[in-house]
């Protein structure tokens, strides 16, 4: 029987190593993708779906330049990439801000993730100067284009879970730096 290995070093001509590549991709693809679907089915059962859709949206567009914390293990993954989202839509929100203080807020969220990002997995090649920069700039980018839709909407429960989720991400990408500074590995 050929094994999907075998099939592709004979067809392709990949290396053991560019097999261990390609793994490590799909592993990573459906491990997140599965994540995803658990908790959005919670969030749909909670009737926060929409919530749910507005904090991925975000988290994901800001964590793709920055990084933050890793896990080895599917489970402590899931479970604090649930306990973040669950404090972003069902807890934090309903803490009252006046208005001018999420602007200052997000404007400590974009230096905090100008100085530390990105911390990436230690699965993945260290960033060269360039991608730093690069990530720097995109954190900046996209947490002034909140702030601006902040400042051009009214607040409302969409706007204020976007905000939340934003400043978990960028106290954890905090918490994983120094977590690196201390683990070089």
């Amino acid at each position: 029987m050929l094994t999907i290995q075998a099939y592709l070093q004979d067809t392709f001509g990949y290396s053991d190593f560019q097999i261990g590549q390609i793994r490590y991709t799909v592993v990573s693809i459906l491990s997140e993708a599965s994540k995803l679907i658990l908790m959005g089915f919670f969030f749909a059962y909670t009737q926060h779906f929409l919530q749910y859709v507005v904090a991925i949206t975000v988290l994901l567009i800001l964590r793709t330049c920055t990084g933050g914390l890793h896990f080895q293990h599917y489970i402590s993954c899931l479970a604090v990439s649930f306990g973040i989202i669950y404090l972003g839509i069902c807890q934090l929100p309903r803490i009252p801000f006046e208005r001018p203080l999420y602007f200052i807020f997000l404007l400590v969220c974009v230096i905090i993730n100008y100085l530390f990002s990105p911390v990436v997995s230690s699965y993945r090649p260290i960033p060269s100067g360039i991608r730093i920069q690069k990530s720097k700039r995109q954190s900046f980018c996209i947490i002034t284009a909140y702030s601006l839709i902040m400042f051009v909407v009214p607040t409302n429960l969409y706007t204020v879970t976007g905000f939340w989720i934003i400043l978990l991400q960028s106290f954890q990408l905090f918490v994983a730096k120094l977590i690196k500074k201390e683990d070089p590995k």
